[in-house]
């Protein structure tokens, strides 16, 4: 008898906890569909050429995005996508970095990196705002190149990452360093189809080889005129 009635409890425990853990899985698969929808959306607003276009795809990528934090607040891709979308929507409108729009948008990069230490996009991302801010608003360089250092280790095949540890190694002052950076970049932008990433390696990559072959002449005319 006292077997029966715990079989009876047991089932009974199962049919009330399997739908919930069923429901959760389900949540967090909605989620991870809804925010890989939104990193798409980013995609096609790089890669676009019309400010309407980019716009919209920004426009809906947010709104998935945001869909897909409030799901699961543990996503790591939704609190990106929100970050990269958003911020993409700010430049467009034309705000212009602030300590209010930074930490708007940074508390969604942060709280990426909070739930996966290792996110290559996340990281690229900060390392881009620190190289880009101002010292007075918390740039740093230094900062900067151990962020995209971090996002490349993690992602082999990592795009935007190489091209501002380039950029960052240029404002070093070490721009030889970025070549072979950028070379990669163009590799991968080329068999991933970035069309935005590509522009962006190639006209970097030429204007440090230009800075390199006008050093180089530079130098050659020195030594000519020393002898």
């Amino acid at each position: 008898m006292r077997r029966s009635v715990f079989a009876v409890a047991g089932l009974f425990m199962w049919l009330v906890v399997a739908p919930v853990a069923t429901s959760a899985s389900d949540t967090h698969r909605e989620a991870r569909s809804l925010a890989q929808r939104a990193l798409v959306c980013l995609q096609h607003g790089e890669d676009e050429t019309d400010p309407d276009a980019k716009r919209t795809a920004y426009d809906e990528g947010l709104a998935l995005a945001r869909r897909a934090a409030e799901l699961d607040d543990d996503n790591a891709d939704a609190h990106f996508a929100i970050f990269a979308n958003e911020g993409r929507l700010m430049l467009l409108d034309g705000i212009t970095p602030n300590p209010i729009s930074l930490l708007k948008v940074n508390n969604e990069l942060e709280r990426a990196l909070e739930i996966d230490p290792n996110h290559s996009d996340a990281l690229a991302a900060k390392g881009g705002l620190y190289r880009q801010l101002p010292w007075a608003l918390g740039g740093s360089l230094s900062v900067a190149e151990e962020c995209l250092t971090k996002a490349i280790a993690s992602d082999p095949n990592a795009v935007s990452a190489r091209i501002e540890l380039a950029a960052t190694y240029r404002d070093m002052g070490q721009p030889d360093r970025g070549l072979p950076l950028l070379d990669k970049a163009v590799i991968i932008a080329e068999r991933q189809g970035k069309r935005r990433q590509l522009a962006e390696a190639r006209t970097l990559l030429s204007e440090l080889q230009a800075n390199d072959l006008h050093s180089a002449l530079a130098r050659g005319s020195d030594a000519s005129g020393v002898h």
